[in-house]
C-alpha cells in the first residue's frame, strides 16, 4: 500500500492475478496464482513433475515493483485531471 502526505492509501493486490510459469526443467508453459507462489513456493510441473522453487525476495522485489510504477502512473494520471 503508497501513501503520499496527501492522499489515502491506495490498495493494490495482485495476489489473485496469473502469471506464466516455465519449467526450467522440460520447458512446459502453465499459469499459477500469485498467491499460491507466495504461500507455497514450491511447485510441481504439470507436464514433467519436478519440483520448481519459486525465489520469494524475487518474487516480492517484482511486485513492489509493480506496486510502485502503478501507483505512480495512477497519481500522474489523476494530477493531470485537475
Amino acid at each position: 500500500m503508497f501513501r503520499s502526505s496527501n492522499e489515502a492509501p491506495l490498495p493494490l493486490d495482485f495476489d489473485s492475478e496469473s502469471i506464466l510459469i516455465i519449467c526450467p526443467h522440460c520447458c512446459g508453459k502453465f499459469e499459477e496464482t500469485i498467491s499460491r507462489l507466495k504461500y507455497e513456493p514450491r511447485l510441481s510441473c504439470h507436464y514433467c513433475e519436478k519440483y520448481i522453487d519459486v525465489n520469494l525476495l524475487e518474487l516480492h522485489g517484482a511486485l513492489e515493483s509493480v506496486r510502485k510504477s502503478t501507483h505512480d502512473l495512477l497519481k500522474k494520471l489523476l494530477s493531470t485531471d485537475k
